[in-house]
């Protein structure tokens, strides 16, 4: 072989070495990059959670509820306390109405004197005749043994015996002796005291419950405007800028007539009206649901029904019934409502982590070993931050919409990635 030829020979062999040493470099650099790029993956572990689809709005308290108001001026003495819960016909209130003077106690004071007079000397005569009995028996006694006396001739006692006679005749004239104030008619008088009595009584004005409930001082000027028994004839108009102002009747010892004195209201059924300042963010609820608000922003759920839903112009009136903590906000008429639309738990997922992959939605996590898995996932409830996906049953299995096999999908613990669709099933990662 000619020096040309094994030169030619020897370049060649050079360019295939380098082409294969290239080819494994390309190859390796390859390989390589998806790994360098799946360690850089970041996870999130998955939790327990819940999301709720709530709108905030502003809505006021309605009770069925009683004022009592004052009769006339005069001083008010209370006989309950705020809150507390009485039954028909207890005794709240008790109003002392104003006298021009005090003739009539006066009056009533001098009649029951004289009554204890009259009464007094009538005693004093029941004692008296029993001594005008006695006096007779003696006097008829002592007749008797002066004649025998002086028919016998025994004249040494006559004189004795007339002094005992003036005696018994003296205590029968004291016996029977008239006192012109005894002789007044004592009927006369005890009507006289009734009549007077009951004047007096009439300047005095009870106030009872006429239906049970919880009692309250706490007076804002609504309990006649508003009330459950119309809570179907409401509209916007009748709640917007209605701001509450709360005055305490208990706090006054003087009213006038007409004053509001307190308030009776039903504790059962008590309804709120939410002014909706735009009818789509309700537009899932329908009268008849059961939902649960909050108020005030208190973490405490009320149960309640919907019974009007009134759509006008874009904007709406919604009435909801509660039966439940009416003690914790019978205080209350002006309210922030919180509406929970709707509410769910389950597994939390960061809605960026989630992708579609052979038309199922799912997630990609990182196994025990450390290779990326495709786990579907059942969507129950998102918002812009979070989804709330379905734990499955016992295994983790979920069902797929068209499928009759179920599926593994994620459970708690399992680390996800978020960058969701950049990951590639079967990558590994440290």
């Amino acid at each position: 072989m000619s020096k040309g030829k094994r030169d030619k020979k020897r370049k060649r062999k050079k360019w295939i070495r380098a082409a294969f040493i290239s080819f494994i470099l390309i190859y390796l650099i390859f390989r390589s990059v998806p790994a360098l790029y799946a360690s850089n993956l970041k996870t999130v572990l998955v939790e327990e959670g819940t999301i709720e689809d709530s709108v905030h709005f502003l809505g006021i308290v309605v009770r069925n509820e009683r004022v009592y108001r004052a009769d006339g001026d005069g001083e008010i003495s209370f006989f309950k306390n705020e809150g507390e819960r009485v039954k028909v016909g207890a005794k709240i209130a008790e109003l002392s109405l104003k006298e021009e003077d005090s003739s009539l106690e006066s009056e009533l004071e001098e009649v029951n004197k004289k009554i204890e007079s009259i009464e007094k000397v009538n005693k004093q005569k029941e004692i008296a005749k029993k001594d005008e009995i006695k006096s007779e028996k003696n006097t008829e006694l002592v007749i008797a043994e002066l004649q025998d006396n002086i028919i016998n001739g025994n004249y040494d006692e006559t004189a004795q015996l007339k002094e005992e006679l003036y005696c018994s005749l003296g205590k029968k004239n004291n016996a029977i002796g008239e006192n012109t104030l005894a002789n007044q008619s004592l009927d006369n008088l005890r009507k006289k005291k009734e009549e007077l009595t009951k004047e007096i009584q009439n300047s005095t004005v009870n106030y009872f419950s006429q239906e049970a409930g919880i009692v309250s001082f706490k007076i804002d000027g609504f309990e006649e405007i508003y009330s459950g028994k119309n809570i179907l004839n409401y509209t916007l108009e009748d709640i917007r800028d209605k701001e509450a102002e709360t005055k305490v009747s208990k706090n006054k010892s003087v009213v006038n007539v007409g004053d509001a004195l307190f308030k009776i209201m039903d504790n059962y059924n008590w309804y709120l009206l939410v002014d909706v300042d735009d009818i789509k963010e309700i537009k899932s609820l329908k009268e008849g649901d059961m939902l649960s608000v909050c108020l005030d922003g208190r973490d405490e759920e009320l149960k309640g029904r919907i019974i009007k839903i009134q759509p006008k112009n874009g904007q709406g009136l919604v009435a909801i019934r509660l039966d439940t903590h009416f003690h914790d906000y019978y205080e209350k008429r002006n309210v922030d409502v919180k509406i929970i639309k709707s509410k769910n738990e389950g597994l939390k997922v960061p809605t960026k982590a989630i992708c579609e992959k052979d038309g199922l939605n799912g997630v990609y996590i990182k196994d025990i070993s450390g290779i990326i898995r495709f786990r579907p996932v059942k969507i129950l409830g998102q918002n812009e931050e979070y989804a709330i996906v379905s734990k499955g049953n016992n295994n983790n299995l979920i069902d797929i919409e068209g499928s009759d096999k179920k599926i593994k999908t994620i459970k708690v613990f399992d680390e996800i990635l978020l960058t969701g669709g950049k990951a590639k099933e079967g990558q590994i990662i440290d």
